[in-house]
């Protein structure tokens, strides 16, 4: 999970670098078109053993969690890449770091499960980060900001899907392909009416495009797939959100990006909250409640 999560890390700066000739929904498109080549060989190895496709005509509701996780996918990863036209790396790699809090939120609205009561201070310290991190940026970036903001509620909800799906089946690569071709086909339904690129717009973000499409779909999204049959979904999201650390030590190395005080500030909260998110147990927050109550 924490080798997913360096890879996306990294990936954000090919995703901020290969849009000089291509929009995002080109990049999206041809990413998630050569990660689904890269997966290819693996999910006909792994079609041998167990057959997804027979799998979903058998069960709907496998059928249909299977299809969503692309169409989820799309909504994070198609929200994040328009972002970075008008926000840094920084701010879009710890803004998606918001899916850590919504996560459980999500969970208990929407599959009935009973909130946690660490689970709030976590939710108030990310959202305060969120407003310092974005604050501090013009109205062009502040857009960008919401954009990632909005695609953190698709990454919940995949993080949530693949919980669900996966416990159904044990076909990560072919879930993984499955995922990736349906986010290549919405992005090309986009990409051509929107975009109108050429092929000859592709070839000078070739590299770009196969970083991330190699090593971010092919490699993070498989692993993440398969580690997430052997932890919980908050868990996950909380080791999956180094991404944004990770992301922000690369556009500083490599893109000379610097963030204010302040948007540091927001940074740092926005982490914090993750920890508090995993590490403060439901009984320790009882216990400082109970303390306050009694201290009146």
């Amino acid at each position: 999970m924490c080798c997913a999560a360096l890879f996306w890390g990294a990936t954000f700066i090919a995703q901020k670098t290969g849009m000089e000739t291509i929009g995002p929904m080109g990049f999206t498109f041809g990413r998630y078109m050569i990660g689904a080549l890269t997966l290819l060989p693996l999910a006909i190895h792994e079609y041998g053993k167990t057959n997804l496709m027979q799998a979903m005509r058998r069960d709907r509701r496998l059928c249909a969690g299977a299809l969503s996780l692309g169409v989820l996918m799309f909504g994070g990863i198609g929200l994040q890449q328009t972002a970075l036209l008008y926000t840094n790396v920084a701010n879009a790699a710890f803004l998606t770091a918001f899916y850590v809090p919504l996560v459980p939120l999500i969970a208990a609205f929407f599959l009935r499960r009973q909130i946690p009561l660490n689970i709030w201070p976590a939710v108030i310290v990310s959202l305060i980060g969120s407003y310092l991190l974005s604050g501090t940026s013009n109205l062009n970036a502040q857009f960008g900001d919401l954009l990632i903001i909005g695609g953190a509620f698709f990454w919940a909800g995949h993080i949530l899907l693949i919980q669900s799906v996966m416990g159904q089946i044990n076909t990560p690569f072919q879930l993984s392909l499955l995922q990736s071709i349906v986010t290549a086909i919405i992005a090309g339904l986009f990409m051509v009416p929107l975009e109108k690129p050429s092929p000859a717009d592709f070839l000078p973000m070739l590299p770009q495009l196969a970083f991330a499409g190699i090593v971010a779909v092919g490699l993070g999204f498989t692993l993440q797939l398969v580690a997430q049959r052997y932890t919980t979904a908050a868990t996950a999201a909380l080791i999956l959100s180094l991404e944004s650390v990770f992301a922000t030590l690369f556009s500083w190395w490599l893109l000379s990006e610097t963030l204010v005080f302040i948007a540091l500030l927001g940074c740092t909260l926005i982490f914090l909250s993750i920890i508090l998110a995993e590490l403060v147990s439901e009984q320790q927050v009882k216990k400082v409640v109970n303390f306050f109550s009694k201290a009146k």
